[in-house]
């Protein structure tokens, strides 16, 4: 999925519901940044099994202008917003977070709002969004709390997590890069599995096996004008990501992640600020565990 100068296209979930609004806002904002076009879209699914064909048909037809209604309104309100990127409606009929989940393979990036129409209030994250942060062939940003974007001057930061495993790479990278694009501060977190052991104090052993000194030092290599800092690296890892994620203007971390199925998960249910899930790149992908 590219336009025809090669950048690969930012896709925003959007279905006319507020949060997908506040998740305009931010993938807008992304594309902006990156140079990159924006794809608005949005699925539909025809509900009723066993219906007469005309039935099926008449419905069919209702929902797809529906659709069209839903992303003329989204693309309108994006060339209000911005001048400066390409914007294109795309109407999927079928699951939603199976549709994303597939157009994520060609995306630079995917962003969600936390939930969506016809969602209840007292659910924090809708099942499509869950879904897609786990499955998606790219990073997924899900557009949590109030969804404010985060601007220069904004003393919040970027927070990573990072931990020994193969998905803390990925989620460095993109973290160094939105900290960079956005001039943020970048917060390295250690995160091990949940009642793992943290690192073990520096004095004991030589920093660069440290993950966090490392991570520190990749970024300044790498990313020399973002302003680094170690957070409570000894600090047992759920309290301390989770104490980092209270001020971050966006949660970082990897898919693959070993804390993924307890402290990432329960970040992306509990957390105030907006959480991107890295997945591992293809090549880490087919070495499997």
């Amino acid at each position: 999925m590219s336009d025809v100068g090669g950048a690969r296209e930012v896709v925003v979930g959007f279905d006319g519901s507020v949060h997908a609004m506040q998740a305009l806002d931010w993938a807008l904002d992304e594309a902006e940044l990156r140079g990159s076009p924006l794809v608005l879209c949005h699925a539909w699914q025809w509900p009723y099994q066993g219906a007469a064909p005309e039935v099926e048909e008449a419905g069919r037809r209702s929902l797809r202008e529906a659709a069209r209604h839903v992303l003329a309104h989204g693309v309108e309100c994006a060339r209000e917003r911005t001048a400066g990127v390409a914007v294109r409606p795309l109407s999927e009929e079928g699951s939603a977070a199976e549709r994303l989940t597939g157009l994520s393979a060609g995306a630079e990036l995917l962003v969600l709002g936390s939930r969506g129409l016809g969602r209840l209030a007292r659910v924090p994250v809708g099942s499509v969004a869950a879904h897609v942060a786990m499955h998606a062939r790219c990073p997924v940003i899900v557009v949590r709390g109030v969804g404010a974007l985060p601007r220069p001057g904004d003393p919040r930061p970027v927070v990573v997590a990072v931990d020994d495993s193969p998905a803390a790479e990925g989620a460095l990278s993109f973290a160094a890069r939105e900290a960079e694009l956005r001039q943020l501060p970048l917060k390295i977190v250690y995160s091990g599995a949940e009642g793992g052991p943290p690192p073990e104090p520096a004095l004991r052993r030589p920093p660069v096996h440290d993950p966090v000194e490392r991570a520190v030092t990749v970024v300044r290599e790498r990313h020399p004008d973002v302003l680094t800092h170690p957070e409570n690296p000894l600090a047992p890892p759920p309290g301390a990501l989770r104490e980092a994620a209270q001020e971050a203007r966006l949660l970082v971390v990897g898919a693959a992640h070993p804390a993924f199925g307890s402290v990432a998960q329960w970040l992306l249910y509990n957390a105030v600020c907006p959480i991107a899930v890295v997945p591992l790149r293809e090549d880490e992908r087919a070495e499997g565990p």
